[in-house]
């Protein structure tokens, strides 16, 4: 159960990262001009940027596909979503009233308590798929409860 729970955690935010990265790609606009709003970057430094970013979630999606790096990857995943978690929590005590940017023009979410439990979930997920459970089993006594009474 355990390992099928990793793989689906590890599926659902590869697919996340690289959905994330190809929307991006397509449509730049809202992630650019919430780079534009935060760091006043120019339209050509705003551009890069977003594309850049779109490249590295891409390969940070499939990295966790094929496992190419896992430890470095898994790293970075839990590193992404703890600062999806920071900025969702920001935008929410702040109440930003704006689309947040993650899937370019695609993205209605808003800065509100369903993000920030969203955000949460990706991280707890990050956390699940790093964390190496035979370690907790080795804590769990083997047999029964009435056999440990004796």
């Amino acid at each position: 159960m355990d390992n099928s729970l990793k793989k689906y955690f590890t599926w659902i935010l590869s697919f996340i990262f690289i959905a994330a990265g190809v929307l991006k790609i397509i449509s730049p606009d809202n992630t650019g001009d919430i780079l534009i709003f935060f760091f006043h970057f120019s339209y050509s430094t705003t551009l890069i940027t977003v594309y850049t970013l779109a490249i590295i979630e891409i390969i940070i999606g499939l990295s966790l596909v094929f496992g190419f790096l896992p430890r470095i990857t898994k790293s970075v995943v839990i590193f992404s979503c703890t600062l999806f978690v920071l900025i969702a929590l920001l935008g929410y005590l702040n109440n930003w009233q704006f689309a947040c940017g993650c899937f370019g023009k695609f993205s209605f979410g808003r800065f509100d308590a369903a993000m920030l439990i969203r955000n949460s979930l990706l991280l707890g997920m990050s956390i699940w798929i790093t964390i190496d459970t035979s370690q907790f089993k080795k804590l769990i006594p083997i047999g029964s409860i009435t056999n440990n009474n004796k």
